[in-house]
């Protein structure tokens, strides 16, 4: 299935390089084009200000801040990114805890182009 532009940019925030890359190519070979990365909150600031990211595939462990505290901040200044958290610890808390401050995926680490592909599909329907 070809995915809709509107989706794009996508922003990759997450500390370990392997992951970042891993994605990239899972989401290049689902044929997306435009793929950001960053390593902390820090670094994604400006991409979320300057390319305003469609997606955000985000860690929930940042060595710098909590992937939930920056869901928050997307959520409040930049509404129209999607968010979808990314985590070892795939607990029913932690799921539902994201969902409430407003997530709009959940993919359990160690993830794969089945579980990628599924909930940008997902994200497509509620676009």
């Amino acid at each position: 299935m070809e995915f809709v532009k509107p989706l794009e940019p996508i922003l990759i925030v997450d500390d370990v390089k392997e992951i970042r890359d891993y994605l990239i190519d899972i989401l290049t070979n689902l044929g997306f084009e435009e793929i950001l990365e960053s390593n902390d909150f820090d670094s994604a600031k400006p991409l979320l200000a300057s390319k305003k990211p469609g997606v955000v595939f985000l860690d929930i462990e940042l060595p710098d801040t909590e992937g939930t505290q920056i869901l928050e901040f997307v959520n409040d200044h930049h509404p129209n990114t999607h968010v979808i958290m990314c985590s070892g610890h795939n607990s029913l808390e932690n799921v539902q805890n994201t969902w409430e401050l407003g997530a709009k995926g959940f993919i359990a680490k160690p993830f794969n182009a089945k579980k990628v592909d599924t909930v940008l599909k997902r994200l497509e329907l509620i676009t």
